[in-house]
């Protein structure tokens, strides 16, 4: 499994979205966290580190994988911020070894995508993957962002991220993933503190599947962004501001 680590300090976990882009899925938050913290970025089953596995990718495949790197990478337990996907691979990682994760973030997460308007959407999105790679990368465009953010970028800025976002082997899979993913039976186990992050705006995963991500998470904080699910992109500062609040508890 591929991994890179960056900066000093107490170590920091960084849990990539299902666009399988650890190196740019934290956007300006890297050069934030390096100068003060060991910042440990994985990249697991269908991201550009790592390959896919022979058979099916599950949670319990890519929850071990990030395990295996903590376990390598770090000196104890570390702190973790999962994005997306990758908070559901983080809270599970969480549930499985509460020792390890001293203090968990997770931005735009989720129990399950099963809900009736969730499956619509992934249905949809999937089904572009097949009939049209364009179609599907400005689908991701719309779902990612807010729409004021998005009206208010320029078109060289919307090519650049709409470049990143084309039908890969990897997101595929990690799409799939999603659909069939359920930690539902799982959270009610992580011990570590957790903060929630939800996104007002967000059109991937609405702020109430968010805020049930943190009814599901015992004692768990609840925090929300002005923005839509890449918070990263469009609200960084505040983003930065709760997450460094959070972890100096």
């Amino acid at each position: 499994m591929g991994y890179y680590v960056d900066g000093q300090g107490p170590e920091l976990v960084l849990v990539h979205g299902g666009t399988g882009h650890p190196e740019t899925s934290f956007a300006s938050l890297l050069e934030e966290f390096t100068p003060h913290r060991t910042t440990i970025v994985p990249g697991y089953s269908g991201s550009t580190l790592t390959p896919l596995p022979d058979g099916e990718v599950d949670v319990d495949l890519l929850a071990d994988q990030v395990l295996g790197v903590v376990r390598a990478a770090a000196n104890g337990p570390v702190d973790m911020f999962g994005i997306s996907t990758g908070a559901v691979v983080a809270a599970a990682v969480a549930s499985k070894d509460a020792e390890l994760i001293r203090r968990l973030v997770v931005l735009g997460g989720f129990v399950h995508y099963r809900h009736p308007w969730q499956r619509l959407l992934l249905r949809t999105w999937r089904r572009l993957a097949d009939l049209d790679a364009d179609a599907f990368a400005e689908y991701t465009l719309l779902h990612v962002l807010s729409d004021a953010f998005l009206d208010s970028m320029s078109a060289s800025e919307r090519l650049r991220l709409r470049a990143g976002l084309a039908p890969s082997e990897g997101m595929v899979a990690l799409i799939d993933f999603v659909g069939q993913v359920d930690i539902s039976g799982r959270v009610g186990d992580i011990k570590s503190p957790t903060l929630v992050v939800g996104m007002r705006h967000d059109q991937l995963v609405p702020v109430r599947y968010a805020k049930q991500f943190h009814a599901a998470i015992p004692g768990s904080e609840y925090v929300e962004i002005d923005s839509g699910h890449a918070a990263a992109i469009e609200k960084p500062a505040e983003l930065l501001k709760h997450i460094k609040e959070f972890l100096a508890q």
